[in-house]
């Protein structure tokens, strides 16, 4: 190969090097929303029915008890977008549901939305931007009178929040 081919090659290739840098940086720097329109006016959707996959699960066939669907590993694929929360309030519950996400000191890092009975949450987003990592989270069910919006009980899991940082 002549020099003047070596050149252009290695210039060539710098090029492309470069230009998949700046896709790079550029992925990393665009805002949620682009990609998962997730940006600063998400809004988790609320919907009725079981979660997908958990339509043959067990309901609730007695009202003395309270039954619930909720993901034991939460991944965020970046800190500021939505993760798959999948919390269900399931059939036959007479009582609506809130879910919060605790860490070991106590801080709060996610509150989801009320979910009467029936109704399940797909994905939502945190409320704190945790950096990449695995974190060990305590999971607080809370349970409140329909009519009177009074706590009625609560429950507590253990469950794994893993934040990622993808560039795409």
């Amino acid at each position: 190969m002549s020099r003047s081919g070596a050149k252009l090659t290695l210039v060539s290739v710098l090029v492309i090097l470069l230009a998949v840098l700046l896709a790079a940086l550029l992925a990393y720097l665009t805002p949620a929303s682009a990609e998962t329109g997730a940006g600063a006016d998400w809004t988790p959707t609320v919907e009725d029915g079981r979660l997908p996959g958990y339509e043959d699960s067990p309901v609730n066939n007695d009202g003395r008890y309270f039954y619930y669907q909720l993901c034991k590993e939460v991944t965020f694929n970046k800190p500021t977008a939505p993760g798959n929360v999948l919390i269900e309030n399931t059939t036959g519950n007479t009582c609506d549901m809130q879910v919060e996400y605790q860490l070991e000191d106590g801080t709060v890092i996610y509150t989801s939305p009320m979910l009467e009975p029936d109704q399940h949450l797909l994905e939502d987003k945190l409320s704190v931007e945790l950096p990449e990592g695995t974190y060990d989270v305590l999971a607080k069910i809370y349970v409140y009178n329909r009519d009177t919006g009074e706590l009625q009980d609560d429950f507590s899991e253990n469950i794994t929040v893993v934040v990622k940082n993808q560039l795409f």
